[in-house]
């Protein structure tokens, strides 16, 4: 009887050990806020961009340099990292395709091939799907932008662009120009943050 008495307690320590184990990650989400009195009287003429490279945020700014707009947003990885510096938008478009970053598939079988970064040369018969950026905004000529994407709060994870979350890269898109100036800082800016608001 006592041989068994192990087998008998086995259920139990087998409950009592999945009580024990470690949590799933939680997920962030990323955080916009809004000063919407500040943001409808932004004229695009008058608005300009600071990206936050340490703190991966991006804020717009007025002619004051009061902050309209603040959002998390996603900068390059270590090896593709953001540029810094001054910059100017030099071209907008609503539905853009990366030519640079993207997936083949085969012309025929609709086969996924893999993506460009698996591909130093396209395969023979593919057909080259570059990423989706919406509301794109060209930084620079090498194609560094700014443009809607997944974004991880505070971790910098893409491949030179700066990534905003769906819902706020439209109201960038909408308050920026052709020429609007966008300053991309290594170091925290020493400017206006903006109040703690609900997220929208």
């Amino acid at each position: 009887m006592f041989r068994r008495l192990p087998l008998l307690f086995l259920p139990v320590l087998l409950t009592q050990c999945g009580l024990f184990r470690s949590p799933a990650p939680v997920v962030r989400q990323p955080v916009f806020r809004v000063d919407q009195s500040r943001y409808d009287a932004l004229k695009p003429a008058d608005a300009r961009i600071s990206i936050d490279l340490a703190a991966q945020k991006a804020r717009l700014l007025d002619r004051r340099g009061e902050v309209a707009l603040e959002t998390d947003v996603s900068t390059g990885k270590p090896g593709h990292d953001t540029p810094t510096g001054t910059f100017r938008v030099m071209e907008k478009i609503e539905e853009k395709r990366s030519t640079l970053y993207g997936r083949y598939k085969d012309s025929k079988s609709g086969l996924d091939l893999g993506s460009s970064l698996d591909h130093p040369k396209p395969p023979k018969g593919a057909i080259y799907e570059g990423y989706s950026m919406p509301y794109w905004m060209r930084l620079t000529y090498d194609g560094v932008g700014i443009h809607t994407g997944k974004v991880l709060p505070g971790e910098a994870v893409s491949f030179g662009c700066v990534r905003v979350p769906a819902t706020v890269q439209p109201l960038l898109f909408a308050k920026a120009k052709v020429g609007t100036r966008v300053e991309i800082l290594a170091e925290p800016s020493a400017g206006p943050v903006i109040s703690p608001l609900p997220p929208r």
